[in-house]
């Protein structure tokens, strides 16, 4: 993971954030730290940290940590939690979406007051927290970014209400996520997830950063026929993903210019790329010519 962080930081990349799930690797906030210790201006962050997998105040607790130890590079990404299989294997119990998100809300309200450093007495549906100001945890060196990321209506305007980013997917899973459904990956549904954010967030919207979790990259000569070799694969039209905001398709030159372009239509500054994926290669070295071209 140091070495990865070192690379990534050569790269050129601003961020780099670690998914949580349950499998034979390390953990979120465990890698996060070592890759922060590895660097010297690379952010690192979870995208996006279970909720249902922590208490919040632990949470904030090593949110605060890790503030603490990266010299403020740490960002907290925070997500409903959504893979049954991954809550049956270790017994935790999986409540229907909508209590999942209920559980979400109060915890990044309690999560941001804690590290604001606010008094906490809160007596909710899910939690119980009554605390004075970092009586739970340590003073964090400035204010930690909060993103919280989804594509549901509840997801969404929560982030517009406590979130510093907004992270958006394209996707929605089915209830148990055995299935993926591409919902909103054009960019009307782009432009749509955008407005309810906005909506939720009113006067504070234009300090929220807008994040897209990009989920294909394809660097090719040939984008019209990547772009249909990989729909097939999909089950979407070869026209609908190559017009996705969610996916870059062409030489370096054109997914720069394509994410130029896209930031001046949707107002979306930050942008996350997956390194591998089965079947795949990685994406790091492309990334980092794309990126090269947009500085």
């Amino acid at each position: 993971m140091r070495r990865f962080a070192r690379g990534v930081e050569a790269a050129g990349f601003d961020v780099l954030t670690f998914a949580d799930h349950l499998v034979p690797m390390a953990p979120p906030f465990t890698s996060a730290a070592a890759a922060a210790a590895a660097t010297e201006h690379l952010h690192v962050g979870t995208l996006v940290l279970n909720n249902d997998f922590r208490h919040p105040v632990d949470t904030a607790r090593e949110t605060a940590g890790l503030a603490v130890v990266s010299d403020g590079r740490f960002e907290l990404g925070l997500g409903a939690g959504h893979m049954r299989s991954e809550y049956d294997a270790a017994g935790i119990g999986f409540d229907a979406g909508g209590v999942r998100v209920s559980r979400l809300e109060e915890a990044a309200e309690l999560i941001r007051a804690l590290l604001d450093g606010a008094p906490v007495d809160v007596d909710g549906a899910h939690y119980r927290v009554h605390a004075a100001p970092y009586q739970l945890l340590p003073p964090p060196p400035g204010r930690v970014p909060l993103l919280i990321g989804g594509n549901g209506r509840r997801v969404l305007r929560l982030a517009g209400r406590v979130a510093d980013i907004a992270g958006l997917a394209g996707i929605t899973h089915n209830h148990d996520a055995t299935e993926v459904r591409l919902t909103h990956f054009g960019p009307e549904g782009l432009q749509n997830r955008i407005a309810v954010v906005a909506e939720a967030a009113g006067g504070r919207f234009e300090h929220i950063e807008l994040n897209a979790l990009i989920q294909a990259v394809v660097a090719t000569t040939e984008p019209v026929r990547a772009a249909e070799e990989l729909a097939s694969a999909i089950g979407v039209s070869p026209a609908a993903l190559r017009d996705s905001p969610f996916a870059l398709f062409g030489t370096h030159e054109q997914m720069a210019e394509q994410l130029t372009r896209r930031q001046r239509q949707f107002g979306v500054s930050y942008w996350t790329v997956f390194d591998e994926l089965p079947g795949r290669p990685s994406t790091m070295p492309d990334i980092a010519e794309v990126i090269k071209l947009l500085r």
